[in-house]
């Protein structure tokens, strides 16, 4: 049986759907660019400073994807009550989950030197539906970075290496 539909309608639905198509290929590559300008200009590696990539992997469903962090000192305006021995960093991550899908955030970790390491901590508050408030706390010592975060929803583990 013929569609009852004249055929103007079923063109114009197609060159909608693949217009919204073409929109967002040409958009996406947008996401990472302030994480690509981030990690072009990385700072040389010192200490926790530096560009390093690995893996996350969550303990409760046990999803993992890829994972870069281009960490950087933070602005002294944002930890005026923070000790001389603890200092703030901006930790910009890129996370990917199912190879396809990512997303940047930062977040700003206290840093102590303690011994040859260096342990972090600190919380970042995310949307309600990407688990809300995270607390990290982890360790850099040489060329690696071990970490743990927390949220409502989830709990895991970052494990990455330094980028020379």
């Amino acid at each position: 049986m013929p569609s009852t539909k004249p055929p103007t309608t079923m063109n114009t639905s197609r060159l909608i759907r693949l217009g919204l198509i073409a929109l967002s290929l040409v958009c996406l590559p947008s996401c990472g660019t302030a994480f690509r300008k981030a990690w072009n200009n990385a700072p040389a590696s010192q200490g926790v400073a530096g560009k390093w990539e690995g893996t996350w992997l969550s303990a409760v469903n046990g999803h993992t994807g890829t994972l870069k962090c281009v960490v950087t000192p933070a602005p002294e305006s944002k930890c005026a009550a923070c000790s001389t021995k603890v200092q703030p960093h901006t930790f910009f991550y890129r996370a990917t989950w199912k190879t396809i899908l990512s997303g940047s955030y930062q977040a700003v970790h206290h840093v102590e030197k303690k011994g040859s390491a260096y342990v972090f901590k600190g919380d970042h508050q995310m949307p309600d539906w990407a688990g809300g408030k995270y607390h990290y706390e982890g360790t850099v010592k040489g060329d690696d970075f071990n970490a743990c975060y927390e949220c409502a929803m989830d709990r895991g583990t970052f494990t990455m290496k330094r980028v020379k």
